[in-house]
């Protein structure tokens, strides 16, 4: 337990005040992420991504972007692993469309109908959920519960700098820790930090995986020749206005 207090030392040393954190219940299938994939129209294919996020009662909401609009989700709803969605659209018609997938996974696949005043026609719909540095980007509020039932909140923020994925790691109190080898790979986010407490360094790895507003992941850490390991939670943090 030596090593763990020493890591408890450190982490309040850089300032991780008690922070509020969101409920992390979630439905059993959970279609929370950015779903993507391309349609043909006219020899042309438009790239899709939605964006969604689910409650606990599994009530989904969020946006479809397609051909420069972007589209608010209505009537979402996950049940039994089967999404349900619609959307509408204002283009040079009005039109609606139904979406309807089972949920495999990271994979979506279904059928989709097209509703106008000319009439209505059915086309399959397959999606995949993926993790892209523009799904990151924002504050995170983390969440670590550490063996001796206390509990570490900082903030980890990403952006994107010249086409990168660049973070801060900081505390409510201003202070920061430098955030090395920032990469996403496989859909986890992976990231490293060192610093140094009391003499003897200490190296902490995170990895994770993130689904919409939701980061789920494991932190590995080593001090003193000695290791360890800690799970971790995280929640996106509205913008500010």
């Amino acid at each position: 337990m030596k090593v763990v207090h020493v890591l408890l030392s450190v982490w309040f040393l850089v300032g991780t005040g008690a922070l509020g954190y969101a409920d992390d219940k979630s439905p059993t299938v959970d279609p929370s992420g950015t779903w993507r994939w391309d349609f043909e129209m006219n020899g042309n294919a438009i790239k899709n991504v939605l964006k969604l996020e689910a409650s606990p009662e599994g009530k989904v909401t969020g946006t479809l972007t397609a051909r420069d609009m972007k589209m608010d989700v209505i009537d979402g709803q996950i049940k039994d692993g089967k999404l349900s969605f619609s959307i509408k659209a204002e283009t040079p018609r009005s039109f609606k469309i139904v979406f309807d997938g089972k949920l495999d996974g990271d994979k979506l696949e279904g059928k989709a109908e097209a509703k106008s005043d000319d009439g209505s026609r059915d086309f399959p719909w397959t999606a995949k959920r993926s993790v892209e540095p523009s799904d990151v980007v924002g504050a995170w509020k983390l969440k670590i519960a550490l063996p001796n039932d206390q509990t570490l909140q900082p903030v980890l923020t990403f952006a994107i700098k010249d086409e990168k994925l660049t973070a801060t790691f900081a505390s409510d109190d201003g202070k920061m820790l430098e955030v090395k080898r920032i990469e996403i790979k496989d859909n986890q986010l992976q990231f490293e930090m060192d610093t140094v407490y009391d003499g003897a360094d200490l190296h902490v790895e995170y990895k994770g995986r993130p689904y919409g507003s939701k980061l789920r992941g494991k932190i590995k850490y080593t001090v003193n020749n000695d290791s360890g390991e800690l799970e971790y939670t995280g929640a996106m943090q509205p913008e500010k206005k």
